[in-house]
């Protein structure tokens, strides 16, 4: 009896110890004694059939808990950039253009700045569709520019080659020497003079020419006298006026004194023509007295040193001076004899020789 009991002993702490290694929670509690009849069977019965059932009754239940469903993604763009906004040209003052702010200035090989240089080739351009029997050269309004207005100030225009301050002549009112008296004829509205006229723009032309020949060069609908490319058009339908063929010399005078009638104009707008067309560098020239200017169309041209022909050197002549007197009583050292070479006759003296020895007085005849 007590080896069947000791037995169920053994029994039970196996039992516990393996509930206990897979973690599950027994009850240790004592139930009722019993009789150890009862307790045979129960240890009997548990050693085949109880056994296993208890230790599945007491491994927890592992499973699978249902995922909480998330929500669905939202894909999202960029936002597009704002769009620029562009200035209101609506709120520009009446008769004011966006084109007042000056333009570095570029200057060519020729020392022509670059925005004025493409004016003068641009009427040249539209000189040689419109009248292509005149030969306008692009040098010419070159020579012109540079005396008038020094190529437009030396190119101070804005992008739309107006000139940042207006070029102005001096009034027309005979108190400068050589200028005429032209009195007003636009009321001041393009030189601000309403008394007497003055040339105006780079290329210098008196209001009331302008008013005939002016053009549109740059095709902003406007002629302007103080814009480049208005400017250099008009001079150049104004040169060619009247069937004018500037490939002949003669008629290419008469155009360039139709500009200014001043002979040293001519030849100084001529010289600098000439120098922009070869690409030299123009050489001071020997002033020439002007004769009494009569302006017909433009400015009066203050006269720039320009590269003028001067006169061709004569060659050096080959006289020999005489030589000075002897005076009287001078001694002269005897020249140094002249070395001789062995072998060959003595060199003949070619400067300053000495004097040939006398010739023997004859004697007295025996």
């Amino acid at each position: 009896m007590r080896g069947i009991l000791g037995t169920s002993s053994l029994v039970l702490a196996g039992v516990v110890t393996a509930a206990a290694s897979i973690g599950g929670v027994f009850d240790t509690s004592s139930p009722e004694p019993a009789s150890p009849a009862a307790a045979a069977a129960v240890s009997s019965s548990s050693t085949t059939t109880e056994a296993p059932a208890a230790q599945a009754a007491m491994v927890p239940t592992v499973g699978l808990v249902p995922a909480a469903p998330r929500p669905e993604r939202q894909l999202r763009t960029a936002k597009p950039a704002p769009a620029p906004t562009l200035p209101d040209t609506t709120a520009l003052l009446a008769g004011a253009a966006p084109r007042s702010v000056p333009v570095p200035v570029v200057v060519g090989p020729l020392g022509i700045p670059e925005i004025v240089l493409n004016a003068y080739r641009s009427a040249e351009l539209a000189m040689a569709g419109a009248q292509p029997g005149c030969g306008l050269q692009w040098n010419l309004l070159a020579g012109i520019g540079k005396i008038e207005s020094g190529h437009a100030g030396g190119g101070q225009t804005d992008a739309a080659g107006t000139t940042v301050t207006p070029i102005l002549g001096p009034t027309l009112n005979g108190h400068l020497a050589g200028n005429e008296i032209i009195t007003d004829t636009d009321r001041g509205a393009l030189d601000g003079d309403p008394v007497h006229d003055r040339a105006v723009g780079p290329m210098q032309f008196i209001p009331s020419t302008w008013v005939r020949y002016a053009s549109d060069g740059n095709g902003d609908g406007v002629a302007d006298p103080n814009n480049v490319f208005d400017a250099t058009l008009s001079a150049a339908r104004y040169l060619c006026a009247g069937g004018l063929n500037l490939n002949d010399p003669s008629q290419l005078t008469r155009a360039v004194l139709r500009y200014n009638n001043s002979s040293t104009y001519m030849a100084n707008v001529l010289s600098w023509s000439a120098a922009y067309r070869t690409g030299g560098t123009p050489a001071p020239a020997v002033p020439v007295a002007p004769a009494p200017p009569e302006r017909s169309p433009d400015t009066e041209a203050v006269a720039e040193a320009a590269p003028t022909p001067g006169p061709s050197p004569t060659e050096p002549t080959t006289t020999p001076a005489a030589p000075p007197a002897e005076q009287p009583g001078a001694t002269v050292p005897a020249p140094m004899p002249l070395p001789t070479v062995p072998g060959l006759p003595q060199l003949p003296c070619l400067v300053f020789c000495p004097p040939p020895a006398p010739a023997p007085t004859p004697g007295p005849a025996a």
